[in-house]
């Protein structure tokens, strides 16, 4: 009898989630959309729910839980990124390591322990140059995929050998009335070299930031477009055309004043520090607080930058190359998977929802899972999904990496059912009329209870 009753709880559960997945498919916001689903028991088993789970779609951020979850496993949850200072000769040289945090919380932030590292060393002038060396990834920093309208703003950042600021910068304009030129007052850190064409308009009140930043790796002419709120002053955010010149150029204003004369100019290079003396190194925080930033707060320069320390190589190439060989070796069938960058910016990245839950599944199996699991936000809760269901079901039991660009909506992660079973899910929608957030919302919802 009691086997009896398990059948039947077991044969609505999956009667009602089909009427769920039914429902999602045929909500008017998804008439032409492409759309995968894929919902597999974490421990094993069956998938409870699938929906076109082998069709290739576009990931968008989503991405970013296969580049966490890889980083953790092929670096390990010690791995820390390491800057340099060098006085080699008579210059000094900061030597990048990929640090995406350098300079993060503020442009000076990290310069008092450097300076105070010269000082010990008896350095009371620079005879030579300030050098930024941004040697430890390849010198293209933008990968060939991602839209022009991405690439001069600042979640278009991408990685450099020496990160600096979040590789952005802000600006900032006075409002006038509706229509008028929205005039440009202060840009903060100022780009060295770099010339600006401001073609931003007044925006009504409340209409938010709909500017962009037009530039790119190595511009000297920076411009600017579309419309900024109308009601006093209102900040944007560029992408810094060159970060390790940023951070040679602040670091050498920096030191002149606080008294170290420097003779030479702030430059970019490639310096050999073989015989240089070491005067700091220092380490950025943990893998997991970089893995939460890029996971909670969608960071695209945090994920770019732990996709390229894959490999030593430093190439978005060898990266994609490292973590498909990574996940095959596990036995992922990733027929079709292309990884282009680490964030999910690009549109050309494809990946199924299938392979996407196989390998969260591998992921939270892992002995590194239970970290991996907490540096994705909560439904309703925390991070990009903070009001994600809130309210209903899902609140609390769902752990997921949101991804959005141009009419695409996707969420993957893990979610408890009543039961208390875990799951790895994928809902990835592609070309869709108009957001299918609330049906994802009734969707997941609906998993959550019949499970």
């Amino acid at each position: 009898m009691r086997f009896l009753a398990i059948l039947i709880v077991l044969v609505q559960s999956l009667a009602g989630q089909k009427v769920a997945l039914d429902a999602f498919l045929e909500d008017g916001s998804l008439k032409t959309a492409s759309v995968g689903v894929y919902v597999l028991p974490v421990k094993g088993g069956e998938p409870v729910m699938a929906w076109e789970a082998e069709r290739g779609l576009m990931p968008a951020s989503t991405m970013k839980a296969v580049t966490t979850a890889t980083a953790l496993q092929l670096l390990g949850e010690d791995y820390l990124f390491e800057t340099k200072l060098y006085l080699a000769g008579d210059d000094l040289v900061i030597k990048g390591g990929g640090d995406p945090t350098l300079g993060g919380s503020g442009v000076n932030a990290d310069f008092p322990a450097w300076l105070a590292a010269l000082k010990k060393a008896g350095v009371t002038e620079v005879v030579g140059d300030v050098v930024g060396d941004s040697s430890y990834f390849e010198s293209q920093t933008t990968p060939n995929d991602w839209p022009w309208g991405d690439v001069g703003n600042y979640y278009g950042a991408g990685p450099s050998g020496l990160n600096f600021h979040k590789n952005t910068f802000s600006l900032t304009f006075e409002t006038g009335r509706v229509g008028s030129p929205a005039k440009l007052v202060k840009t903060w850190p100022v780009p060295p070299g770099v010339e600006f064409e401001n073609h931003m308009r007044t925006g009504s009140a409340g209409s938010g930031d709909r500017g962009y930043v037009y530039g790119g790796p190595g511009a000297l002419r920076i411009s600017m477009r579309g419309t900024v709120p109308a009601g006093g002053r209102f900040q944007i955010k560029g992408a810094l055309p060159d970060p390790p010149l940023m951070c040679a150029t602040a670091f050498k204003t920096f030191l002149e004043e606080n008294g170290i004369k420097v003779k030479g100019a702030a430059k970019v290079g490639v310096r050999s520090v073989k015989e240089a003396k070491l005067l700091h190194t220092q380490k950025s925080p943990s893998l997991e607080r970089i893995m939460k930033g890029t996971n909670h707060r969608s960071v695209n320069l945090y994920a770019d930058t732990l996709f390229k320390a894959l490999t030593k190589k430093g190439t978005t190439k060898a990266a994609a190359a490292a973590m498909r060989k990574h996940w095959r070796r596990q036995g992922v069938d990733l027929t079709g998977f292309v990884p282009l960058d680490g964030s999910g910016l690009s549109p050309r990245n494809t990946i199924t929802a299938k392979q996407l839950v196989e390998i969260l599944q591998k992921a939270r199996l892992h002995e590194s899972g239970e970290l991996f699991k907490g540096t994705l936000p909560v439904a309703g809760r925390s991070g990009t999904v903070s009001t994600l269901g809130r309210g209903t079901a899902m609140e609390g039991r769902v752990w997921a990496k949101s991804g959005s660009l141009t009419r695409v909506r996707c969420y993957a992660g893990y979610l408890t059912g009543n039961s208390g079973r875990e799951y790895a899910f994928a809902v990835l929608t592609n070309n869709y009329v108009k957001s299918p957030k609330g049906a994802i919302v009734k969707l997941l919802s609906a998993v959550v209870k019949g499970n």
